[in-house]
């Protein structure tokens, strides 16, 4: 038989799966901060940033989780997501609804396109999911890095915790091939005045100089 036709949202989703052939992925935070900066719907709310090459997602989901219980509505940014697109965010725990992507997908697509702006399929993630979470009024937002830190899409926001939780031999031919080369990249969300919580299994030293040297 035919095939049914998209929803509006099955639709919006599909034209993001398919940016990466056209617009080629490269680390790097322009395209996010001029999002951002052409943003009808700025996030300014208190952020908790984490890296890691391990337990990145499940650190996110405790500290949401704890901020949830304290009374404060969260919103939370993960990646990847397991069966639906819809799991990366999320506020207090529910999905961002299929409506809302229907919604706001369009305007991101459309703003990148008057702008010129040639954002790749998790720099347009990270944005919506900004939009979402001002949209839904979050006080507070828990952020996972998608890869790395120092140029990841999620690194322009100025956070009120940053959170490094271990460093192992990742995606070497992006980051580096030696711990301490990750490391760095990692330590690249740290922010001078905002601190930062980090695990056991880090190069302890290296994070420190770098701290010290942003102050």
């Amino acid at each position: 038989g035919r095939r049914a036709p998209l929803s509006a949202y099955e639709a919006a989703v599909r034209k993001l799966y398919q940016v990466n052939m056209w617009n080629p992925v490269k680390l790097g935070l322009e395209n996010v901060e001029r999002l951002c900066g052409l943003s009808p719907r700025p996030l300014s709310v208190p952020i908790v940033h984490i890296a890691g090459t391990n337990g990145k997602g499940s650190v996110a989901w405790k500290i949401s989780h704890g901020m949830r219980a304290a009374g404060y509505k969260t919103g939370l940014f993960v990646s990847p997501h397991v069966s639906s697109f819809r799991e990366r965010m999320q506020v207090d725990g529910q999905l961002i609804s299929e409506s809302s992507v229907e919604t706001l997908l369009p305007k991101l697509f459309a703003l990148c396109e008057e702008h010129g702006v040639p954002a790749t399929f998790f720099e347009l993630t990270t944005v919506l999911a900004f939009w979402h979470f001002a949209e839904q009024r979050a006080d507070v937002v828990v952020l996972e890095c998608g890869l790395g830190g120092r140029l990841d899409a999620t690194n322009v926001v100025t956070p009120s915790l940053s959170v490094i939780t271990s460093i192992g031999l990742e995606h070497t031919r992006i980051l580096g091939d030696t711990i301490e080369a990750i490391a760095l990249e990692k330590a690249g969300i740290m922010k001078a005045g905002v601190p930062v919580l980090v695990g056991p299994n880090v190069p302890h030293d290296v994070l420190r100089a770098h701290a010290e040297r942003i102050g």
